[in-house]
C-alpha cells in the first residue's frame, strides 16, 4: 500500500493504490481548508474540483495520477503565482499510486 507524507503536519498514513487523496487527508485529520479565516472550510465544492480551495503541493509528479483539464485550467488561468506552479494540485482531483509527500496550503510557502 502506498505511504502518504504530509510534510507540515509530519505524519504518513498508508492509503489503498488509487485512493482520493482528499479523503486520505480528511479521514486522518489533515487540513486541507484552512484559507480566509475558515470561510474556504465553508465554500469549498466537497471534491467537485471547482474552487481550488483543497490545494496542495505533490512529489514526485509520478506517485499520482496526472493533472485533470480542471487543474490544467488552474495552471493556465491561475492569476496568483501559486496556482501557476506546476506541483500544485487539486487534493480531490488527484488518485494515490505510489509513496509521496504532499505539502498543504495550510502552511505551504511560495
Amino acid at each position: 500500500m502506498p505511504k502518504v507524507t504530509f510534510v507540515n503536519e509530519k505524519r504518513t498514513v498508508e492509503v489503498e493504490r488509487g485512493a482520493s487523496l482528499r479523503y486520505a487527508a480528511l479521514e486522518n485529520d489533515v487540513p486541507l481548508y484552512c484559507m480566509w479565516f475558515g470561510i474556504s472550510k465553508l465554500a469549498n465544492c466537497h471534491g467537485n474540483g471547482l474552487c481550488w480551495t483543497d490545494r496542495v503541493r505533490v512529489s514526485p509528479a509520478s506517485a499520482v495520477t496526472p493533472k485533470t483539464l480542471l487543474e490544467t485550467a488552474m495552471n493556465q488561468f491561475g492569476t496568483l503565482p501559486k496556482n501557476r506552479d506546476p506541483q500544485t494540485r487539486l487534493a480531490c482531483q488527484v488518485q494515490v499510486l505510489e509513496d509521496c509527500e504532499v505539502t498543504t496550503r495550510c502552511k505551504m510557502k511560495k
